[in-house]
């Protein structure tokens, strides 16, 4: 799945090892948005670890980096294309030109981690832009200080059910969904850390191919017609193989990917922490083995 880095004013940048986990572990892409005070910039399109880290230090250059907000995403793509274009941050904007551009000003910038159901995805557009362009923006419009206000946040959560990260020009960074805050720093979801241990998971026994090509072979008796998967992720969410599994709403991701879970436990886990029904992080971190910081 993708994730979103968060790191707000006076806090220091997650280091490098840091962001190339999370480039490895989503790397369909990469961007990212700071606050100069005057504007959100907005850098993105960066299809190589070395390019993101090239444009982050010298857009950075100059300012205190532990004093300036940064967010960064780093993409899986699972709805839309793997493009410059498609990847995140974006600007809250309905000018679909605007949110295709990888180098650009605005007041107000998002990043997304999440799949958003019952949205239209073409070539080049992905579900987070329709969602931007369909919600966010004319939100924005009604309320200029919608990313202040409880109620909108709570609306937005509700609308696309799972995590944003929305920067305006003063530096001020709003979340929607639940992050995992590490030194200040918010992290959409774990694949920040260095994993000591390891799960095996379908996708990675089988050459990193996705699940509904993996399970089948993992199964060995799956029917062949989840080969002619045609964008209805019904028969795949209904192979996820955990009774959690159908009422977390990060299942879509683990159908196109890999599930992110091993045991029924960690399932009913991160099933309740997505839904709200535990505030621990630590539950669902401790049901994925050990970790180093």
């Amino acid at each position: 799945m993708c994730i979103i880095i968060a790191k707000p004013m006076g806090i220091a940048m997650p280091d490098a090892e840091t962001r190339e986990r999370c480039f490895r572990a989503n790397p369909d892409g990469a961007g990212f948005m700071f606050a100069d005070g005057k504007t959100v910039r907005i850098r993105k399109g960066f299809m190589t670890l070395e390019s993101f880290e090239e444009a982050l230090e010298e857009e950075l250059a100059g300012f205190d980096t532990t004093e300036t907000a940064v967010v960064m995403h780093f993409r899986i793509a699972t709805s839309g294309t793997v493009s410059q274009a498609t990847c995140h941050p974006f600007p809250i904007s309905g000018d679909a030109e605007k949110m295709r551009e990888t180098r650009l000003d605005s007041r107000f910038g998002i990043a997304h981690n999440g799949v958003i159901s019952g949205r239209t995805t073409y070539n080049g557009w992905s579900d987070t832009m329709d969602f931007v362009a369909d919600v966010v923006a004319p939100l924005m419009r009604m309320n200029p200080s919608f990313m202040h206000s409880s109620d909108a946040l709570e609306l937005l959560e509700g609308a696309c059910q799972s995590k944003l990260a929305i920067m305006d020009n003063s530096g001020e960074i709003a979340t929607v969904g639940k992050f995992i805050e590490d030194g200040g720093v918010l992290y959409s979801n774990d694949s920040y850390l260095r994993r000591v241990t390891r799960w095996s998971s379908y996708g990675s026994m089988f050459a990193g191919k996705g699940y509904y090509e993996a399970y089948p072979q993992y199964k060995e008796t799956w029917p062949a017609s989840i080969y002619d998967y045609d964008d209805d992720l019904t028969e795949l969410v209904d192979a996820l193989p955990f009774g959690a599994c159908a009422e977390c709403c990060q299942n879509e991701e683990c159908a196109l990917t890999h599930p992110e879970c091993e045991t029924d436990k960690m399932a009913s886990n991160m099933k309740a922490w997505y839904n709200g029904e535990t505030q621990s992080d630590e539950l669902v971190l401790a049901s994925y083995g050990s970790y180093e910081d």
